[in-house]
């Protein structure tokens, strides 16, 4: 990253994530990156979407929600958005397109999953 460059987070996760599982493995990170400046995309779903977007609104943060199709399904802090993507894989190629970085927590057995994979991209792209 150059200097003067914006960090971006892609904050991804679980559908299922619990509180205490967002607690322990994303509230750390997502601290670390606002002390440096951070800012954030997120998706639409539940899960870690929601969650991260619920501690954003409370927190006040910079955060861009993307979405498939008309409108978001959650927006919570009336965060700008950037839509219309006809399937996950599309939004979430875009998000990581936007972002320089990742929040992620891959629970173990799940190493197939679309936060699986949204980290693979990343680490594909650095290639």
């Amino acid at each position: 990253m150059t200097a003067g460059m914006t960090t971006i987070a892609y904050v991804s996760g679980h559908l299922d994530l619990s509180e205490e599982e967002f607690a322990a493995h994303y509230v750390p990170k997502i601290e670390e990156a606002c002390a440096r400046g951070c800012r954030f995309v997120v998706g639409d779903a539940r899960g870690a979407d929601l969650l991260f977007q619920r501690h954003a609104q409370a927190k006040g943060l910079e955060v861009t929600v993307f979405h498939m199709f008309a409108r978001p399904r959650h927006n919570v802090g009336a965060f700008a958005t950037v839509g219309g993507f006809d399937s996950d894989t599309a939004r979430d190629e875009a998000m990581t397109a936007a972002s320089t970085i990742d929040i992620a927590w891959v629970r173990p057995g799940r190493e197939r999953s679309g936060t699986a994979k949204n980290l693979l991209r990343r680490a594909q792209a650095r290639k």
